[in-house]
């Protein structure tokens, strides 16, 4: 009874106290996780400004894509001509640009009275980039949009 061999009992040492310790992360251990997280938010980032930037010129672009579709029924429905020159629309309640977006023609693009448009090119600039559309008459749908 008094033997170890029979109890199965080991005494442990002082120092070593596995059976007491709390299981946990060390701080090593976070401080690699944090900089992995880092490195790979470095990379991750610059593509997501870029995405959303690119993004938002496209609903851009397809807003005005938009306008323009619609553009002789909308001149029709008012009933006075419309003039997209140099200095862009001459009514611009019916041809609304989104905020550093510029629309020009040259030779200017008419659309009658009726809504028929006499067909001709668009200049699209953004950021000084510009994109060319065609407009064929007489409806002009615009050609050169994505």
């Amino acid at each position: 009874m008094g033997s170890l061999a029979v109890t199965g009992w080991m005494p442990m040492s002082a120092t070593c106290r596995s059976a007491d310790r709390v299981r946990g992360f060390t701080l090593l251990e976070l401080l690699v996780v944090l900089a992995l997280v880092a490195a790979i938010a470095a990379v991750v980032l610059p593509g997501l400004a870029n995405m959303q930037s690119a993004w938002s010129r496209r609903v851009a672009l397809q807003d005005i894509q938009e306008q323009l579709q619609s553009l002789g029924l909308r001149v029709r429905n008012d009933g006075r001509e419309l003039t997209i020159d140099a200095d862009g629309a001459s009514r611009a309640e019916l041809l609304q640009v989104p905020t550093g977006w510029l629309i020009v023609a040259e030779p200017p693009v008419r659309y009658l009275a009726n809504g028929v448009c006499l067909g001709g090119s668009l200049r699209i600039i953004h950021d000084g980039l510009p994109r060319d559309v065609r407009l064929d008459p007489p409806f002009c749908a615009p050609k050169g949009l994505p």
